[in-house]
């Protein structure tokens, strides 16, 4: 063997591992070194699309539609129920107002559902409204001096003082008069009432405007002062109404035959505040025999009371309560059970051992 060469019979030798790597990592980044400076000496050219080439289509989604989850039965139980009560709503709602099922509205105005026709009958007559008118003078002052929460008054609140000073001036210069429309509204025994209404309630609001807002005290002689006449507004306003609706209402009775009168059902509007124990209310309870009203629609047979008015919402109230009254009669024993919470009772059960 010569120095430096070999035979094809000699075996070669192999390069360590280790070597092999070193020189492939050399190379590569030698190699990766000549791509960049090629890269940067020439700008890379994108290669030109077909003159008439179409853009590629949008990709289209592949991702199924949900399946439709099947209705569950309680669900469908359900919905079917809202639908049949929907329904049988609709029919009651159709039978007031005609032969089957006379009906009176009352909230202010009375309102006759009657063989399809409605008539309506003034209850409020300018007395009761005269009287109400004057009894809101002193109470317009108090709440105006609730409303002005400062320790001054505000401008707002003086200019509205001035006003009002000068509308009292008016209405006490009408009273004086014989003759006026004012004076002829107020029955005679209660002229004196009015006056007292209006002076001392220009007395306070004339400290008001000079001295500013006037003490706890002070406010409270104003009401002692103005209590009496307001007290005798509103019994001699009850007695108006009172009397404007039984004329009505005895009218109306005289046109129907006992049988008629019996299906009669009434609807009363009223405020949330005035609820309890309203005047039309307390009258049409004594005139049917009707049980005094308790909490909400508990104790309602012929009478039903809201706090809204209005033609349509009364009588798909009124439907409402004789339609589950039917049910409750039919399904469970009693036709006062589903004017109060079905679950009450229990409730009550439950709470004992829950809160004890």
């Amino acid at each position: 063997m010569i120095d430096g060469g070999h035979t094809g019979s000699e075996t070669p030798r192999t390069m360590p591992p280790a070597r092999v790597s070193a020189r492939l990592l050399l190379l590569s980044a030698f190699v990766g070194l000549c791509l960049t400076a090629c890269q940067t000496a020439a700008p890379a050219v994108a290669p030109a699309s077909p003159p008439d080439a179409a853009p590629p289509a949008a990709a289209r989604s592949t991702t199924p539609a949900p399946a439709e989850q099947p209705e569950q039965p309680l669900t469908a139980l359900n919905t079917l129920f809202h639908q049949q009560y929907t329904g049988a709503r609709k029919a009651y709602t159709a039978r007031l107002g005609t032969e089957e099922r006379p009906v009176l509205l009352m909230k202010g105005t009375l309102t006759f559902l009657w063989q399809g026709k409605s008539t309506q009958y003034t209850v409020l007559s300018p007395r009761y409204h005269a009287l109400k008118a004057f009894s809101h003078v002193p109470l317009s002052v108090a709440v105006a001096l609730l409303g002005n929460t400062g320790a001054t008054l505000t401008p707002e609140t003086q200019t509205l003082f001035q006003s009002t000073r000068q509308r009292i001036a008016e209405a006490l210069a009408e009273l004086d008069m014989p003759t006026s429309s004012t004076r002829s509204l107020v029955p005679p025994e209660l002229l004196d009432e009015q006056r007292t209404l209006l002076r001392e309630s220009d007395t306070l609001l004339e400290e008001c405007l000079s001295r500013g807002r006037p003490t706890p005290e002070r406010l409270e002689r104003f009401a002692q002062a103005v209590r009496p006449a307001v007290v005798a507004n509103a019994r001699a306003s009850a007695r108006d109404e009172l009397e404007q609706l039984h004329q009505h209402v005895s009218a109306i009775r005289a046109s129907l035959t006992p049988e008629q009168w019996s299906r009669l059902a009434v609807v009363i509007g009223t405020s949330r505040q005035a609820r309890a124990r309203e005047v039309s209310l307390q009258y049409f309870e004594r005139l049917l025999g009707e049980p005094k009203q308790e909490e909400g629609a508990s104790r309602e047979e012929r009478i039903v009371v809201l706090e809204t008015f209005g033609s349509r919402d009364s009588l798909e109230a009124l439907a409402t309560h004789e339609l589950d009254q039917d049910a409750a009669a039919w399904l469970l024993g009693d036709r006062f059970r589903l004017q109060s919470d079905l679950l009450a009772p229990y409730a009550t059960e439950y709470l004992d051992k829950l809160l004890r």
